[in-house]
């Protein structure tokens, strides 16, 4: 990136800027903009409301990546289950209305060695278990 004219990097920072839904990424496009623009680090600082070290982070890597550097690089942490264990674990809920918390837990742990940290997450697999069998049984019944 840094081969190309400032002007057509600032031009590249504002497209981008303007089709991002990111608020995070955005900002970072727009410390990277004003740095090109020669605002200086304290004044974007003030501005903009983040510290010195946000500024250099994000000009170093818009420099060593060009706009791929600004996106967000965390997507998120797979689940414990696989798509086909959560419908399998599904398919056992909806065969037995007195699933209770305790039993889904015991099932968890002896068929696929998992134990949730919270009891949301039990619930949440009860609850679309639940909808799951409602709409099965709304649609033919």
């Amino acid at each position: 990136m840094d081969n190309k004219p400032i002007e057509t990097k600032i031009q590249a920072l504002d497209e981008w800027i303007k089709n991002n839904s990111d608020s995070r990424e955005s900002k970072r496009a727009i410390v990277v903009k004003l740095t090109l623009q020669g605002w200086n680090y304290n004044s974007i600082s003030t501005c903009i409301n983040v510290s010195n070290g946000f500024i250099s982070k994000w000009n170093k890597r818009f420099n060593e990546s060009g706009l791929e550097g600004l996106k967000l690089s965390y997507k998120g942490s797979s689940g414990y289950l696989s798509k086909q264990q959560k419908q399998d674990v599904i398919n056992w809920l909806n065969q037995d209305e007195n699933q209770g918390l305790e039993k889904v837990k015991r099932y968890l742990r002896e068929k696929y060695d998992i134990n949730f940290k919270s009891n949301s997450s039990y619930y949440n697999l009860i609850k679309e278990a639940q909808n799951c069998f409602l709409q099965f049984s709304t649609e033919y019944f």
